[in-house]
């Protein structure tokens, strides 16, 4: 796989590397990223495909709606790494408002699930699916594929105690139910 951000990647584009034109390199890095993507760009994409759409960074309802109304698949609620600026809301708090707006879409979940626990909160809220990024990419660096294994294993055995303990049989009967905020909590 090609690393982007080598320098001879960059050199494609550049007279020298990053290394050695900082100030070229920034401004070269400036031109990717000065023309985000719009909604009118996700039409386009729909336009292009059969295949779903998903829309990842989803954080408000608004936009939630206007995904899906220019042709969003699936809704990705995600804060996109939120857990940098302390400040930063959570997604947990941002997926009822987006799970509302998103009606009979498919909504995704990430940021901050480190355990089960945090997949069986998200799962009873409604969302679709929920993405554990951060520990397995720990124990895959930490112990290559048997650390991963290790840690999945441990992951689901979390999962079925989580579930029992809150007296259901499995994921399934945990979503028909549901769950709703109690005040304080």
């Amino acid at each position: 796989m090609e690393n982007y951000y080598s320098d001879e990647n960059f050199t494609k584009h550049l007279a020298k590397p990053p290394r050695e034109d900082q100030p070229a390199a920034l401004q070269h890095y400036g031109k990717i990223f000065q023309h985000p993507i719009t909604w009118a760009d996700l039409r386009w994409i729909r336009s292009q495909t059969k295949l779903p759409v998903a829309i990842k960074g989803i954080q408000h309802p608004d936009d939630a709606r206007l995904a899906i109304d220019n042709g969003a698949d699936v809704l990705y609620c995600t804060n996109h790494g939120g857990r940098q600026a302390n400040s930063g809301i959570s997604t947990l708090e941002l997926l009822p408002g987006i799970l509302a707006a998103a009606g009979s879409t498919p909504v995704m979940f990430d940021g901050g699930v480190r355990d089960a626990t945090d997949v069986i909160i998200a799962l009873a809220m409604g969302a679709t699916a929920v993405g554990v990024g951060r520990p397995y990419a720990y124990a895959l660096s930490y112990g290559g594929a048997e650390s991963l294994t290790h840690f999945l294993r441990s992951f689901l055995a979390e999962l079925d105690l989580c579930l029992a303990v809150c007296g259901f049989q499995d994921i399934a009967s945990l979503k028909a139910a549901g769950c709703e905020q109690v005040a304080g909590g």
